[in-house]
């Protein structure tokens, strides 16, 4: 339902009952053209009321609330839905919303069943752009891979040289312990104590022992084609929702200081890239 959809109607009242008539399952009623609390809800009960008098049951029914204070008139209107006996009567918010102001709404007690979220899906508004750059990670000779690095004053912008292998590492318990980069072909052995190395804090000594290894890396593109079929959107959102339950950790999804989540290295592979940067300090004295 559009505002335009109302204003079209000499008044909020016949534009409700005509959406109603056309489409009685899905009456959701947009309740902020004119005055959320003193027109909006009430016409929206007023309807609802008609509906059960002819014996219409729809199946998914409520208000729509696309401006104003969201928390604030959310939590009236759900006390005056409640009051009228219609305590399963949907409440949708609209306007602009992204996962800060969601989570706000939700803080200060607003009552919503759903959310509509458009301009701000299509395109993050904190991270519009996705960064991307491509650099060389080695260079074949004779059936060999010869390892090259991009050395910056900025560290993260150094690059993890030659051909990898990518790990999620799991506890007994089956929990995610953080990934792990290794040369490729090199071998792990989680059955015994296995030291991680931590690239941003290496003087800190990880171990574990007893772990499983999964391997990460899947072939997508193969000599500029296709590789693999892309996941549908839904198979896309289903591996996020069990990678947020299942592979990282709470503490690693907090909106304010978040955990970072480890990616740590061989110490095979970190000794080689040490050298690699040694060597190349070296040179430049």
């Amino acid at each position: 339902m559009a505002h335009s959809f109302i204003m079209f109607y000499k008044d909020e009242l016949t534009a409700f009952r005509k959406f109603a008539s056309i489409y009685p399952n899905n009456c959701i009623l947009l309740v902020d053209t004119y005055d959320v609390l003193k027109q909006g809800v009430p016409n929206a009960i007023k309807v609802f009321n008609e509906m059960k008098e002819k014996g219409i049951k729809s199946s998914n029914y409520g208000i729509r609330i696309d401006s104003g204070d969201l928390s604030y008139l959310t939590q009236k209107s759900r006390e005056m839905l409640d009051a009228a006996g219609f305590t399963d009567a949907k409440i949708v918010i609209s306007n602009s919303l992204d996962e800060y102001t969601i989570k706000s709404i939700l803080d200060q007690g607003g009552k919503v069943d759903s959310f509509g979220v458009g301009e701000r899906l299509i395109t993050s508004r904190s991270e519009p752009v996705f960064g991307a750059v491509f650099k060389l990670c080695a260079v074949e000779k004779d059936g060999k891979f010869d390892p090259r690095i991009k050395v910056s004053d900025s560290i993260e912008k150094i690059t993890n040289p030659g051909l990898k292998s990518v790990y999620r590492i799991y506890d007994k318990a089956g929990h995610a312990i953080a990934d792990l980069i290794t040369g490729r072909g090199e071998e792990i052995d989680m059955s015994k104590p296995y030291r991680f190395v931590d690239p941003l804090e290496p003087w800190k000594v990880r171990s574990f022992t007893d772990c499983t290894a999964k391997p990460l890396q899947k072939l997508i593109i193969k000599q500029g084609k296709l590789n693999t079929e892309l996941p549908t959107v839904r198979e896309i959102q289903a591996f996020v929702k069990d990678q947020l339950v299942n592979e990282i950790w709470p503490e690693e999804q907090r909106f304010e200081n978040p955990h970072r989540h480890y990616v740590d290295m061989s110490p095979k592979y970190y000794e080689m890239k040490m050298d690699m940067l040694s060597s190349i300090g070296k040179a430049g004295e």
